[in-house]
């Protein structure tokens, strides 16, 4: 049967033969803020902020946890403390829900934190869920928003300039729902995502979604090429082949290798760009 024993890590090898020191000092590890205090509240007394919460909630989700209440699965709610002493959760909001079903559950224990300002209720919902798979990147983006994260507020700011929003589906025509990959893109290289994002309204034409994958691949062309492709007769192929082609290249050439990703989506692009034109072909270094 194997075990785990304690053992501490906390200490770093030091190579020159010192004694060992502290890896939070070593390696300038953040160090650890406030850790709360546990406490049992009235369910009642709890709320939940939705200028950075979710909006949707699965209500089979709600109720199979109320059905099935079982204290050993419950954990502890992730909760706020205004200033004005009022109490707002983060994280566990199904089963704050869960317990408005059930008349024999009155207190709810909760880890509490101190907090004056929303942006520090929404940087620590961002916290929380960015370690789980099940909120959308859209909500995290919200929630950074909200939290006032840099990268996200100059998102929000190339969104703004071009007249768009984050959504969740991205349906319409002036919404958008790969809300990750254009973070991704503005944090990696801010004014090439601005480039790519532009045009890619261009040539949304106001109706077809721009998807992860149009974006991420011509992000990926345009630094793996010596051509501007934002200019000249590239631009101009852009305009003629539309969201609709470069997606539909996109989907044929991950049929064909059997894999999707950057590299597969960029070499579609180039190919489709290429068709028809002889001499000065786009190529990839």
């Amino acid at each position: 049967m194997h075990t785990e024993t304690y053992m501490d890590r906390s200490k770093a090898p030091n190579p020159r033969g010192a004694s060992p020191s502290s890896k939070a000092d070593k390696f300038s590890w953040a160090r650890p803020n406030d850790p709360g205090e546990f406490r049992y509240i009235p369910k009642e007394k709890i709320q939940i902020d939705r200028r950075y919460q979710r909006d949707e909630v699965s209500k089979a989700k709600v109720l199979d946890i109320a059905r099935n209440w079982d204290w050993r699965f419950f954990g502890a709610l992730s909760v706020i403390e205004r200033a004005d002493g009022s109490f707002w959760a983060f994280d566990g909001g199904h089963r704050w829900r869960a317990s408005h079903y059930r008349d024999d559950i009155r207190l709810l224990p909760c880890m509490v934190f101190k907090a004056d300002q929303v942006q520090e209720e929404a940087l620590a919902f961002v916290g929380t869920n960015t370690m789980k798979s099940n909120v959308s990147a859209y909500h995290v983006f919200s929630a950074s928003v909200q939290a006032g994260e840099p990268n996200a507020l100059e998102t929000q700011a190339l969104l703004d300039k071009y007249g768009f929003a984050a959504t969740k589906d991205g349906a319409g025509g002036r919404s958008i729902a790969a809300i990750g990959q254009l973070s991704k893109m503005v944090k990696e290289d801010p004014v090439l995502a601005d480039e790519v994002f532009g045009l890619c309204v261009e040539i949304q034409d106001g109706k077809d979604v721009i998807s992860r994958f149009v974006m991420e691949a011509i992000f990926y062309v345009a630094s793996h090429s010596d051509e501007d492709i934002f200019s000249g007769k590239w631009r101009q192929k852009f305009n003629s082949i539309g969201i609709a082609g470069i997606e539909a290249a996109i989907r044929r050439e991950k049929h064909i290798v059997g894999k999707g990703g950057a590299a597969v989506s960029a070499k579609a692009l180039v190919d489709l760009l290429n068709k028809g034109i002889r001499v000065n072909r786009l190529s990839l270094s």
